[in-house]
């Protein structure tokens, strides 16, 4: 792996002599999926946004990319209706099992990521592709999880019925239920690829003309590894004590990375703003200095 990057700077610097090379900013918005092994729940799609700074090399129809960038994601999931049992005694002193069911359930992932793209590709004409990888790295995931509940206790027989429909002693039916968490995740290795158009925009520096453009594209991302860590949480807990709530946890919270698997999948629309930078010889032909220099030269002089 070493050798690899080794070889990968050595070309890129080889690449770099007589190329064009440009600093920019780019902006995108994407759709979220969960690609996951985890029985009872639904991917569905969610959405977001990116933000990042840019580096691209151009040398005849050859291309290479690299940045740095912020990128926020809302995974959803559907969870299946699940049974609620937890023993308990009332005020009066009487044991009996709260029951229930937890059901059109929703866990949602808000994931804060910091990503390093390395995409190389070509360009011909105003058409460009790129392909490459992406290294992400999480620095926050916060959880939201709701769905509704029908609760009821059943004191085994020594009243006429159970209880039933009394959010006076935490009795719902179909009472919303809402719980804010925060989750872990492993950082990412993406594979990547975009494809888009490129158009120059008005610009020039020096003798040689060389045009802002603009990078339209639509890419695609997909996870190689795993971002589940272990999770030894509840997938609800009962806090008898406030009226017997309900506190879930987000479902990848509760799973071991080592039977259960979570690949991201990521397709989005990007568009960036590339600067050229101008190259040795046309800042040199800019530079005041070394034109003071040449005006005291003789040659100089003579044929002015």
């Amino acid at each position: 792996m070493k050798r690899l990057y080794i070889i990968l700077i050595f070309s890129v610097l080889v690449l770099a002599v007589n190329a064009q090379h440009y600093f920019g900013v780019s902006l995108g918005g994407l759709t979220t999926y969960q690609v996951d092994n985890v029985d009872n729940t639904t991917s569905r799609l969610g959405g977001g946004g990116e933000i990042g700074g840019i580096y691209q090399l151009q040398r005849n129809n050859f291309l290479f990319q690299t940045g740095l960038g912020l990128n926020y994601s809302v995974s959803i999931l559907g969870v299946d209706s699940m049974p609620l049992s937890a023993n308990m005694i009332d005020t009066e002193g009487a044991t009996f099992t709260y029951k229930g069911i937890v059901y059109d359930r929703v866990d949602r992932a808000n994931v804060t990521e910091l990503f390093v793209p390395l995409m190389l590709g070509f360009n011909v004409s105003s058409f460009y592709a790129l392909v490459g990888a992406k290294f992400v790295y999480p620095l926050m995931a916060t959880t939201r999880q709701t769905a509704l509940l029908t609760t009821y206790g059943d004191y085994n027989g020594m009243f006429y019925e159970d209880f039933f429909d009394m959010p006076q002693h935490g009795y719902a039916n179909g009472q919303p239920a809402k719980t804010i968490g925060q989750a872990d995740f492993s950082y990412d290795v993406r594979a990547c690829v975009e494809l888009g158009g490129r158009w120059p925009l008005s610009g020039a520096l020096g003798k040689k003309t060389l045009s802002t453009q603009l990078e339209v594209g639509l890419f695609a991302e997909y996870g190689v590894l795993n971002t589940l860590k272990n999770g030894d949480n509840n997938l609800v807990d009962v806090d008898y004590t406030k009226y017997m709530s309900v506190k879930m946890n987000h479902i990848y919270t509760t799973l071991s990375s080592s039977s259960a698997s979570v690949n991201n999948l990521r397709i989005g629309l990007r568009a960036s703003l590339l600067f050229p930078v101008a190259d040795v010889n046309s800042r040199r032909k800019k530079c005041m200095c070394i034109d003071w220099v040449n005006r005291k030269h003789p040659a100089y002089r003579k044929h002015h």
